[in-house]
């Protein structure tokens, strides 16, 4: 999870000059082996996915129903699914009125290649805290929509189930600048508003399934239940795609042919590895 730094306020207020800091003590043991795995997996990855991407050899893309493109890298066994994430900028292909709030049955470890990642996190206000048809100040009240698995790849079924949450945030877009890292574990409700004027990418590892986690959504009520084949990344999507990542290695790095980028974790300085411990 991406955290204000132990002993800081609960809220991170927006923008946040620097990315928020990762809380180390108190990780689950199994957790944290996922963090260091998924570190050492992608650090393993990191420079054939660089050169992947600047050739345009990513291979086969889905457009995620949120808005970005997604590119499989490799399946870990033992460790879960490495992918490319992509939000291009000026061009998102997501579904009109998908939720954009929303959990999952797995935990998430991401490297941010080029561009600047964000992330909101939220909370749910407990029923007896508040009457049923009462909102506290603060919070949003959205519809429960979950995930129904169709063991068909690219295929989603979205269940509208008449239930709702009040949530509220906890994480205001936060900021995670190329060469940084952030983490979410499972059951973490969160949204990504990377405007769409804005680009990044990133090297992301989606742990295996968590035993007894769904994927949720949260969004406004009356979405009904449906069924989507997610959309192909054509050739034409993901040149722009290349071109906007060379861009972005060039301002960074002008006159100068860009190596692989190096990590550390976030709010901190330096190039160091990803050390999520």
């Amino acid at each position: 999870m991406t955290t204000p730094p132990v002993g800081g306020p609960a809220a991170v207020s927006v923008p946040a000059p620097v990315p928020a800091s990762i809380s180390g003590p108190g990780r689950e043991p199994a957790y944290q082996r996922f963090l260091d795995e998924a570190a050492a997996t992608t650090g393993d990855l990191l420079a054939d996915t660089v050169a992947a991407i600047r050739a345009g050899r990513l291979g086969r893309g889905l457009w995620h129903p949120t808005g970005f493109g997604t590119f499989e890298v490799a399946q870990v066994p033992g460790l879960g699914l490495v992918r490319v994430h992509v939000w291009p900028e000026g061009l998102r292909r997501g579904l009109p009125g998908h939720p954009s709030v929303h959990q999952h049955c797995f935990h998430l470890y991401s490297r941010v290649l080029a561009g600047e990642y964000r992330e909101s996190q939220y909370g749910i206000v407990a029923p007896h805290e508040h009457g049923p048809h009462e909102v506290l100040p603060g919070a949003r009240r959205l519809r429960v929509y979950t995930v129904r698995p169709t063991g068909v790849m690219g295929k989603d079924e979205l269940y509208e189930t008449g239930e709702d949450l009040d949530v509220v945030p906890t994480l205001r877009a936060a900021r995670f600048p190329a060469g940084t890292w952030h983490e979410i574990p499972v059951r973490t409700f969160h949204a990504t508003p990377i405007a769409r004027n804005r680009f990044c990418v990133t090297l992301a590892v989606l742990s295996l399934p968590v035993q007894g986690a769904a994927d949720v959504l949260l969004g406004r009520p009356g979405g009904g239940s449906s069924v989507s084949v997610r959309r192909v990344v054509s050739d034409e999507e993901q040149e722009l795609m290349r071109s906007q990542f060379i861009a972005a290695e060039g301002s960074a790095a002008p006159g100068a042919a860009a190596p692989a980028p190096a990590f550390s974790a976030p709010g901190s300085q330096g190039s160091a590895p990803p050390d999520p411990r």
